[in-house]
C-alpha cells in the first residue's frame, strides 16, 4: 500500500493531538491484514502492564471490554 499517504495521515493525527492537548497513555498498532491477525494483535494487548494489573482476559473480547471501560 505504498504511496497512499499513511505516514502523512499519522503525522497529521499526532499534530492535532499535540495542538489540542489530548493525552493518551498508550497507542497500539494493530495488524488488520485479516480478521485473524487483528484479533491476535488485539488479544496481545492483554500482555501490557496495565492490562495485567487489571487481570484482563487474553482474548480480543476481553481486551475490548477492558478498553471500553478506560476513561
Amino acid at each position: 500500500m505504498g504511496g497512499v499517504g499513511k505516514t502523512q495521515i499519522c503525522l497529521k493525527f499526532i499534530e492535532e493531538l499535540m495542538n489540542n492537548n489530548y493525552n493518551f497513555s498508550r497507542i497500539f498498532w494493530l495488524d488488520a491484514t485479516n480478521a485473524e491477525t487483528l484479533a491476535n494483535d488485539i488479544s496481545n494487548i492483554a500482555d501490557e502492564p496495565d492490562a495485567k494489573l487489571h487481570d484482563v482476559e487474553k482474548s480480543a473480547e476481553g481486551v475490548l471490554e477492558w478498553l471500553a471501560q478506560i476513561q
